[in-house]
């Protein structure tokens, strides 16, 4: 299971030495023994203990030119779960004053019976290797290293428009972090500890103390912003542009734990299940180092080869088959790394697809109690409360897709159904800006077109909307391709519905402006069931 991964670059003549040290320092506690600068960066074996558990590590070098590339790969069994294995795979590539530094940690588990929780933390090389980087006068960090320092927003409305500009910018790859304050001022997660263990990861801003709530909702929008000592993990942008957050209220933090060790520990968790596939393609793998290093040597013995003696080129093909070796059994390890993948991956669709069932179980259970309550009741399944829908009325920024169906199913369950297809992906259309037009919109759907649907059918039904508001079906296009047709099937009381009608705003990509409702008549139960309330779905030429 992959835990962690970072990328970091360093700049200046001062770079090597820190970083080296660095390295040197979190390997002698790793193996109980130092290692000679000359051990550090040249390959071969090394074995130690790391408290009472073996360690194991295995360098690969080649520097004979530019760049310089280097591997340390260390292996050691947990101390206290028996099973488990870490391994620690540090990459580091010279060119000239410039330093690109890879680490990933995953956990390799030997045993089904291993189901104890991996909680996250901050490798020791990679603090140790900053802090060394930090301290030095000749050595620093390249621009494009995130999370170097702690930012504020609060002060001034151009703070938080600066910060709308940074959370919406498309070629941003790392999440940026929120922690607010209190109503008592105080911070539950110390931001600059926070921002250290986040280095090269993602952004940590502090919300001030003295922050206007109303400024910040009104320019970033609710959904990205923070309040009340909550933290909001705001990922980077997905290819669409989406950007999900994760609110996380003063009571749930508290929950992670006192100390601000685990409070971390969950938001770094948080950061990395976002940021460690990408950073994983950056890393400087153990078989590309081997496999340069036995081309540089091939090279070196084809140049050279007619200069050499039969001792001498003797001594560079047992190399070059050394390395071949060498290449051949890392092969062999990532072959056995992947039947174990494959295995896992194979188990965990398993339990997916037992969960999945279980979920359409308990979705057709709920369903059915809502109808009995329903008609027990004879009136709505649920009760909005009205405070919180006098405020979304006086709040100057619109409510959001999500806020628009949650409103509209507690004021008309009676009259309609929102999937949870459709709150999936209502959630996802954080940056639309026409949410009350979208809300009159829902509201004609469950009412006037509902009504005059059931009294004069669609054709009537359809007048209720302007020209470009409704469709009654897609394209010719898209009803002949299959794979946009499933895009428009829905689950809905344990049968998979098609859902062709729908209700529009904006005929472009931009998730901003644009947003599709597709729905279908119950007539048995005169009910509207929306199953999606999101962007634009696949057409011809997209």
């Amino acid at each position: 299971m992959l835990v962690y991964a970072n990328y970091l670059t360093f700049r200046g003549t001062g770079a090597p030495e820190a970083i080296f040290k660095g390295i040197g320092a979190w390997l002698k506690e790793q193996l109980a023994f130092g290692l000679h600068p000359d051990q550090l960066v040249h390959e071969g074996e090394h074995s130690g203990y790391r408290g009472d558990t073996r360690s194991f590590l295995r360098i690969y070098a080649t520097d004979e030119e530019q760049p310089a590339l280097y591997s340390w790969v260390l292996r050691a069994a947990d101390e206290t779960v028996h099973g488990r294995q870490w391994i620690v795979e540090v990459g580091l590539k010279k060119q000239q004053a410039t330093l690109e530094l890879s680490c990933i940690v995953r956990t390799d588990e030997h045993s089904t019976l291993v189901n104890s929780p991996v909680m996250a933390s901050q490798p020791r090389v990679i603090r140790y290797v900053v802090n060394n980087i930090q301290r030095a006068d000749d050595a620093e960090f390249a621009i494009s290293v995130p999370g170097l320092t702690v930012k504020t927003v609060g002060p001034d409305r151009d703070s938080y428009r600066d910060l709308l500009v940074e959370i919406e910018r498309r070629e941003r790859d790392s999440p940026i972090v929120l922690v607010s304050p209190t109503r008592a001022g105080e911070y539950l997660v110390n931001a600059s500890e926070l921002q250290q263990r986040l280095i090269g990861l993602a952004q940590v801003v502090q919300v001030a103390t003295d922050f206007n709530s109303y400024e910040m909702s009104e320019i970033l929008g609710q959904p990205r912003s923070a309040w009340g000592g909550a933290v909001n993990v705001l990922n980077a942008p997905t290819r669409t542009g989406v950007v999900r957050t994760r609110f996380f209220l003063a009571d749930a933090i508290e929950e992670w734990g006192d100390g601000q060790h685990e409070r971390i520990s969950q938001i770094l968790a948080l950061v990395t299940n976002n940021t460690n596939i990408a950073r994983l393609r950056k890393h400087i793998r153990p078989e590309g180092v081997m496999q340069l290093a036995l081309r540089r040597r091939l090279q070196t013995v084809r140049a050279r080869g007619a200069q050499m003696d039969a001792a001498q080129l003797r001594d560079e093909l047992e190399k070059a088959s050394k390395l071949v070796t060498e290449q051949a059994e890392w092969i062999s390890t990532l072959e056995d790394d992947n039947a174990l993948f494959q295995s896992d991956l194979s188990d965990t669709r398993a339990k997916l697809a037992d969960e999945q069932d279980n979920f359409k179980k308990q979705n057709f259970v709920i369903q059915s109690l809502k109808s009995q309550l329903e008609n027990a009741g004879g009136g709505r399944t649920s009760e909005i409360d009205a405070d919180s829908l006098l405020n979304l009325a006086c709040r100057p920024d619109p409510p959001t897709p999500f806020e628009c169906i949650e409103v509209i199913q507690s004021l008309y369950g009676d009259r309609c159904i929102v999937l949870e297809s459709a709150r999936d992906s209502a959630r996802e259309m954080g940056r639309f800006i026409y949410g009350r037009q979208l809300l009159d919109l829902l509201k004609r759907l469950v009412t006037d077109y509902r009504q005059t649907l059931m009294e004069g059918g669609d054709n009537e039904a359809r007048k209720i909307f302007g020209k470009n508001e409704y469709a009654a079906k897609e394209s010719e296009t898209v009803m002949a391709n299959k794979a946009m047709r499933r895009q428009r099937t829905f689950e809905y009381e344990g049968e998979q519905v098609e859902m062709f009608r729908h209700i529009k705003i904006g005929v472009d990509d931009d998730v901003t402006r644009t947003i599709r409702v597709h729905f279908h008549w119950d007539a048995e139960r005169e009910k509207i069931v929306i199953g999606h309330c999101g962007e634009h779905l696949a057409v011809s030429g997209h």
